[in-house]
């Protein structure tokens, strides 16, 4: 590096740059942005421009002394069986439904830290609900296997408490993915709410308890309107996340319960030629996905301006 320096001032660029640095504000700015914005090329863009040219191959990988065929075959072939489209809209269905029962769980946690615990132990709290985030989606998802199996945690607690005495079956069902996607989605829905709520002056909540305000309209009056845009941030995170989610539905989940993400993770993992279909089908979900998050984003930004004006 030393070497590279002297050579650079020798032929006077390193000063060159250096007063063009300290001259130019565009100049900085390109600087300062060339390392975020090599990293989404390199790292984000590039794989799903790849992505985005195999979905059309007719074969991949290619033969060796074969042409490339292009086809849009394999978009197609997403109407063709029924299976396909029952995961595409279970999918859709279950990550929206997720998103709104994760949002109704995590409100009060977000409200209570940010509001009603004492200003000093707030981080504790936060660093307590962000503990468990620390261990892989994986090793959760067998915890919350064992958890609710035939003999675990909760059907011996059942047993032991005699409200029955034959085991619940819970794992492999919709009641056990949900629990396992709620503990999981948690924390992204509750650092922006919070982040929302910590931001509401408690004077004018204070200020509309005094005039008389119930607790329902200083709910729906003033922490709901300003704690919007938080909302609408933990739901955007928490659909996503939910709408691609692949280990966890394999592991809690049963026959019934099979999303899109992984009928794409099985196409993938069939023998023979199947990453153009794969790469179709995760572009047709990745575009639905983001047409429908950014809907919701137009409505509710066109509600907030029809309700300001």
């Amino acid at each position: 590096m030393t070497r590279l320096l002297v050579w650079l001032r020798q032929f006077g660029i390193y000063r060159g740059a250096v007063d063009l640095y300290a001259r130019s504000g565009l100049f900085r700015g390109l600087v300062i942005a060339f390392i975020p914005v090599a990293w989404i090329l390199v790292l984000t863009i590039a794989p799903y421009a790849q992505m985005v040219l195999i979905s059309f191959y007719e074969r991949y990988p290619l033969p060796p002394d074969q042409t490339v065929e292009f086809t849009f075959r394999h978009y197609g072939s997403f109407a063709e069986r029924p299976l396909y489209l029952t995961a595409f809209i279970r999918s859709f269905v279950f990550a929206s439904l997720m998103t709104a029962l994760t949002l109704i769980v995590v409100f009060p946690v977000a409200y209570f830290i940010s509001k009603v615990a004492p200003r000093g132990q707030r981080t504790r709290l936060l660093l307590l609900v962000i503990a468990p985030f620390w261990i892989s989606e994986v090793i959760r998802s067998f915890a919350w296997m064992i958890m609710l199996s035939n003999s675990g945690a909760v059907n011996s607690l059942i047993a032991w408490l005699g409200l029955s005495a034959e085991p619940f079956e819970m794992l492999y069902t919709n009641l056990s993915l949900s629990i396992g996607v709620l503990y999981l989605t948690s924390l992204y829905m509750l650092l922006p709410v919070y982040s929302a709520l910590e931001k509401i002056d408690s004077q004018l909540l204070d200020a509309a308890a005094n005039l008389g305000a119930p607790a329902w309209k200083r709910f729906t009056r003033i922490i709901l309107p300003l704690a919007r845009d938080g909302i609408v941030s933990g739901c955007t995170l928490v659909f996503l996340l939910v709408i691609g989610l692949y280990a966890m539905p394999q592991l809690l989940g049963g026959p019934g319960t099979t999303l899109f993400a992984a009928t794409i993770g099985q196409i993938f993992s069939k023998a023979g030629d199947s990453w153009p279909q794969g790469s179709a089908f995760s572009l047709i979900l990745i575009g639905a996905a983001l047409g429908y998050v950014g809907l919701f984003t137009v409505l509710f930004q066109s509600r907030r301006r029809r309700r300001a004006s």
